[in-house]
């Protein structure tokens, strides 16, 4: 058969292709420039007052450069939007964009000022078809970051409008309120003062508009039963969907109700965990609903430890990503216990085996409760261990109702528990996974997790299981390169000096073991400046049992 060639874009493709991608972002690059250089043009570029005037007519002469300083401002406030891809952001912008070009051609004859302005404006109506997203107004709302930054810029203007007084007659010797009041010296510090209320009146706007934090609705009565439906016939449905049966989260379901994303407030976040549960083809949907009803919350919405498999959805929405993990991921179809690599994991089983006598046993799901109370003890001493107790969000926790929903595997030294591990499976056998891991430290000898982990694969291989996640190695596998974001070289900071607080590198070199393969997990947030402050809720969350 002859193939047939596949002709490569031609540069005018690729050029439309490339400034469709970056348009937000110089969008709004330009839109705040032009903001900050109308605002200082409206205090530095001031014509002298026309003598004669009466005050409601030196008023009305003053009052274009007002305008103008206020819409440098708003059109400061708007570069989040246009990061955004927001088309009111996108028509505010351009309508002001055009208003200041006129102002800066007719008013002050400055033919750069008026040119840069226009050729924003003619940036924008290039690039309209990038800026598809509707929102409502509290999207438009400046982060804190571009609040101090328009802050600055107005500081920057106020510095200016100093300057110039200082150079008109009689500034030397007058009181300092001659700043807003004297009909000449006044003026540029009168619209320094209109560029400041601007911004003042914005953020109480942004007060009076944006909802109030409330709580997540709690799961209606038929919820739980609804996603138990979704879970049981779920598309590429990953293990960790059992944690929707722990009682903290809230659900939010698709409008086709064939998908539902599970969350739980963490702060000002309404945080979900990993990928949506559910039709495969819904998962956007189910995303976007999401959103939606985190804004309405007054929260932002968060996704913790998304797959990579859920990153085209998230980049559409808007969501800002940063890498916060690896999960180590066994190959059960590759898994063996030949050769000198898996030489410490069979010197582990062996000695249990043979000194300890120690047996591994498997607790089908739904076994008697008299079963999982035998391990309390275990999960007692292993808890006074550790500084916070039970965790929760992305954790189970002992609880024989909730852990009876999957196997456990049990190690046993002459007949008493010793060790255990609560497993998680899919119904397509794709999956299998880790929860807890929990031993008894005066009992356990040393080598015991090794042999309960390689006991719970060989059993799960058996079990005719693909793959087997033994759980997130936290900030392990960040970019080390010197053009990495600096997320990354602020987490490999936490991973290579934190160890006093929690053993990053010992919990990676333990999982390695096993021989994984190292799948990225992934913090998804509106804003970057917002994920450090996003991932601390979430470990707050996380903590909180």
């Amino acid at each position: 058969m002859k193939a047939t060639a596949t002709a490569a874009p031609g540069p005018g493709r690729a050029l439309a292709t490339a400034m469709y991608d970056r348009a937000p972002l110089l969008a709004a690059f330009v839109a705040f420039l032009s903001g900050a250089l109308a605002l200082l043009a409206g205090v530095t570029a001031v014509s002298p007052p026309i003598p004669g005037l009466g005050a409601l007519e030196a008023m009305a002469d003053e009052w274009p450069q007002f305008t103008a300083s206020i819409a440098g401002v708003v059109l400061m406030s708007l570069a989040l939007g246009l990061r955004r891809r927001l088309d009111t952001a996108w028509a505010g912008a351009a309508a002001l964009l055009a208003f200041l070009s006129v102002y800066a051609f007719v008013r002050h004859g400055h033919a750069a000022a008026g040119a840069a302005c226009l050729a924003g404006f003619a940036l924008l109506l290039g690039t309209r078809r990038a800026f598809y997203r509707h929102a409502g107004l509290a999207a438009l709302f400046p982060s804190r970051p571009l609040y101090l930054a328009i802050a600055a810029a107005i500081a920057c203007a106020v510095m200016g409008a100093i300057l110039w007084a200082a150079e008109r007659p009689g500034f030397a010797t007058a009181p300092w309120w001659t700043l807003l009041t004297d009909a000449h010296i006044g003026r540029a510090g009168r619209a320094a003062a209109v560029a400041t209320l601007g911004l003042g009146a914005i953020l109480l706007w942004s007060a009076l508009l944006s909802p109030a934090k409330r709580n997540p609705p709690a799961p209606g009565p038929d919820d739980a039963a609804r996603v138990e439906a979704l879970i049981a016939r779920a598309e590429a449905v990953r293990p960790e969907a059992h944690l929707a049966a722990l009682g903290d989260k809230s659900f939010v379901f698709a409008d086709d109700g064939a998908a539902v994303v599970m969350a739980a407030r963490a702060g000002a976040s309404f945080a979900a965990l990993g990928a949506p549960i559910g039709r495969r083809t819904s998962w956007r949907e189910a995303l976007s609903r999401f959103r939606t009803e985190s804004e309405a919350l007054g929260l932002r919405a968060v996704i913790y430890a998304a797959p990579p498999d859920l990153l085209p959805e998230l980049i559409d929405l808007g969501f800002r990503l940063e890498k916060i993990g690896e999960n180590a991921v066994v190959d059960l179809r590759a898994f063996h216990l030949v050769g000198t690599r898996r030489q410490p994991l069979r010197t582990a089983r062996r000695r249990l085996v043979e000194r300890e006598g120690a047996t591994f046993d498997l607790l089908a799901p739904g076994a008697p409760a008299s079963a999982y109370e035998a391990l309390r003890g275990v999960s007692d001493a292993w808890l006074a261990l550790q500084k916070g107790g039970e965790k929760s969000f992305s954790l189970g926790r002992f609880d024989p109702a909730f852990i009876a929903r999957g196997p456990v595997g049990v190690v046993r030294a002459k007949g008493k528990p010793i060790a255990f591990a609560t497993m998680w499976t899919t119904h397509d056998k794709a999956w299998a996974a880790i929860d807890l891991m929990r031993y008894d430290p005066e009992a356990a000898p040393h080598g015991t997790m090794d042999f309960l982990i390689t006991e719970s694969l060989l059993w799960a291989q058996t079990a005719g299981y693909g793959r087997f996640d033994l759980g997130m190695a936290p900030l392990s596998g960040l970019a080390e390169e010197p053009h990495a974001p600096l997320f990354a070289k602020l987490g490999r900071l936490v991973y290579e000096q934190g160890g006093a607080f929690y053993n990053f590198d010992g919990l990676r070199k333990f999982k390695e073991k096993f021989d994984p393969d190292w799948e990225p997990r992934y913090l998804a947030a509106p804003g970057a400046w917002s994920l450090p402050i996003v991932l601390a809720e979430i470990a707050l969350l996380t903590s909180r049992g």
